[in-house]
């Protein structure tokens, strides 16, 4: 007889009783169904959740808005500042380069003068200064404008930040005088290279001049502002070859020329650096 048959009856159905249970559990567990029957929601409930996310979006929105004016205005200023900088300094220079030009003018009448009446074999002590004044200071005399900032401005698309049509507007104005003056320097300057540099090289007494200099030692503009000019005798060379009356036409139309761009071009650059200046000092509130 096998052991299973040994086992007695009761004993069987007790382990299979705790056997069976886990059994039962599990297929009770199985079968159990959830309750997927929600209650159905109102209107005015969907209505509150798409509002509540439209403010959240909305607000996020505006937070970035607000955190790029913020970038933008606090740039624009920085920008505005070193241009303020840049145009101040301009206006300051161009102020000296006119009360040099006005000078210039006053001793190119007096040689324009002197070509016309004195006689050229015994010279005036005033004579050469004139002469150098009036053919050999000419980039000295010019004005250069800065535009750095201004070129910054236009290429990296940075103008935007100035929110100001007006401030925009005024800019615009402003670099076209800029270039207004610089093609009218470079019409004196080809002036010079074909007329007065010839002119010079021909009849001019560099002995002189060297004297006048102290040998390098004081630079053109420096000699100039002697006060009153040293006496060094000189003579014109080649003075048979010079026609007085072309010496004088020369002189006077240079001297046409030169007025014009201190009365047309420089003026309107003056006129448009004080525009620029005044709005900026009234959109940021810089000082002097």
């Amino acid at each position: 007889m096998s052991e299973e048959q040994n086992i007695p009856e009761e004993k069987l159905t007790e382990e299979t009783e705790v056997i069976n249970q886990p059994s039962e559990t599990i297929a009770m567990e199985v079968h159990h169904h959830p309750d997927l029957h929600h209650r159905r929601k109102r209107f005015r409930e969907y209505f509150l959740e798409f509002l509540m996310i439209f403010f959240a979006v909305s607000m996020g929105f505006i937070a970035e808005n607000i955190r790029e004016s913020i970038s933008e205005n606090s740039k624009a200023r920085e920008l505005a500042e070193s241009l303020y900088r840049e145009v101040y300094s301009d206006s300051a220079a161009i102020q000296q380069k006119v009360k040099l030009r006005l000078r210039k003018e006053e001793e190119m009448v007096f040689l324009s003068n002197y070509l016309k009446d004195s006689n050229l074999t015994h010279l005036s002590n005033r004579f050469f200064p004139s002469v150098v004044w009036t053919f050999m200071l000419s980039n000295q005399s010019l004005f250069e404008p800065k535009d750095g900032i201004i070129n910054q401005l236009k290429n990296s698309g940075t103008l935007r930040y100035f929110k100001s049509t007006e401030l925009q507007n005024v800019i615009g104005n402003f670099n076209v005088a800029i270039s207004r003056v610089r093609t009218r320097n470079e019409q004196e300057y080809s002036f010079v290279e074909v007329y007065t540099r010839p002119f010079v090289l021909k009849f001019f007494d560099f002995r002189w001049y060297d004297q006048f200099t102290l040998q390098g030692k004081l630079t053109l503009v420096e000699a100039l502002n002697q006060n009153p000019y040293p006496y060094y005798p000189g003579a014109l060379n080649n003075a048979a070859e010079l026609k007085k009356q072309d010496a004088e036409n020369l002189a006077s139309y240079y001297l046409v020329l030169v007025r014009a761009t201190r009365q047309l071009h420089y003026k309107d650059y003056s006129k448009a650096n004080h525009e620029l200046l005044e709005i900026l000092r009234n959109e940021y509130h810089f000082k002097e």
